[in-house]
């Protein structure tokens, strides 16, 4: 037996999954993720927090080349994020397919 909420998502991805599914909402929610992962990188750096790292960051490493990675890996993410979120919705709607053409 399929719920009404269940029912209104179905209806809602069989309508969906045929556009191409590069959304705007899981990709900005990822990459806010990966920024906020970055930021707290660039906090615990600056701050001295953990020793080691800050003298080797300060002996190697320039501040461009930071904020680049942190932006690479945040664009990353939210790729990887926007595409196992649809990739999800997928699997969701597979198996109510599965549960309606059982009845």
């Amino acid at each position: 037996m399929i719920s009404q909420e269940e029912d209104k998502f179905y209806q809602q991805w069989e309508k969906q999954r045929v556009l191409p599914h590069y959304k705007r909402k899981p990709f900005l929610r990822g990459l806010s993720f990966g920024l906020s992962v970055g930021l707290l990188v660039l906090v615990i750096s600056e701050t001295g927090w953990y020793e080691r790292a800050s003298m080797v960051a300060n002996m190697r490493g320039n501040e461009i080349w930071i904020v680049i990675s942190i932006l690479i890996f945040s664009f990353g993410y939210a790729w990887i994020y926007q595409q196992f979120t649809f990739e999800m919705n997928e699997q969701r709607f597979k198996e109510l397919t599965h549960i309606k053409n059982k009845k």
